[in-house]
């Protein structure tokens, strides 16, 4: 349930505009709910709690109040199969949105399929949903969390906040200003030049790369050294007999720590 919405900011930029809450659910559901009942391209739901916060793979996401939780509610208009792109075009928008915050922009990455890291611990993660009302034409929505203020102990992958790695005075709103941007700028550019801007950008930040990593996969884990993403998104793993496998959906972890995963 959304409680206490503040107004309505509709020159956020362009066609896109700004509700706020105190707290949802999860700004996921609420941007389902309002595309079921009539909403438009460009909503940026914005929570300051969430208390079912949702994750990939049905997981909840701690929804501490401090943190960021938005997520925009998009219609491209493109063939289902490109819409996973989305999540590697989102990725990019927020590394380019925390760059100037973080000392040494170098300690950001990206980390297939949809976290965001610093110093190599997570700081934040991605959740693409995709949906169709009626006859319309596919929904998506962009979830994007970020830990500012805090971050949840003992998780499988190890987290991180922005305060506690040492990035002060920076606030989920000014995070959220400056992601807005940034998104609208990567969208549009996928929108006319298609994945390979995202690709590129999204490699020159990748986590993992030239790496041994274990995909936990539904059916089993498989090995390999990380070698980059194919043009849908997949990750290309080298496995010992020399082939390259695609993985199109699964966890990844260094072989170091999967003993104790």
């Amino acid at each position: 349930m959304a409680t206490k919405k503040s107004k309505t900011n509709s020159n956020l930029l362009n066609d896109y505009h700004l509700l706020s809450f105190d707290e949802l659910d999860s700004t996921n559901e609420e941007a389902r709910r309002l595309a079921n009942g009539g909403g438009c391209h460009g909503a940026v739901i914005w929570a300051k709690r969430q208390s079912e916060g949702k994750g990939r793979l049905g997981r909840a996401w701690i929804s501490s109040e401090g943190n960021l939780f938005v997520s925009i509610l998009l219609q491209p208009g493109k063939p289902p199969a490109e819409l996973c792109q989305l999540s590697f075009v989102t990725a990019v928008a927020a590394i380019e949105a925390l760059e100037a915050l973080v000392p040494d922009a170098s300690r950001l990455q990206c980390k297939w399929p949809n976290d965001i890291l610093l110093d190599g611990r997570k700081l934040g993660g991605i959740l693409l949903e995709s949906f169709q009302c009626k006859n319309a034409s596919p929904w998506v929505v962009v979830g994007l969390g970020i830990n500012v203020d805090s971050f949840p102990p003992r998780t499988e992958f190890p987290a991180t906040c922005l305060k506690d790695a040492g990035v002060e005075l920076v606030s989920a709103k000014i995070i959220l200003s400056r992601f807005i941007h940034h998104f609208i700028d990567c969208y549009n550019e996928w929108n006319v030049k298609g994945f390979t801007p995202a690709r590129k950008r999204w490699l020159q930040s990748a986590w993992g790369m030239g790496r041994r990593l274990c995909a936990r996969l539904p059916d089993g884990n498989i090995e390999g050294i990380a070698e980059g993403i194919d043009a849908d998104g997949s990750l290309l793993l080298k496995l010992a007999d020399g082939k390259k496998h695609q993985v199109h959906a699964g966890d990844v972890f260094p072989m170091e720590t999967i003993l104790v995963v």
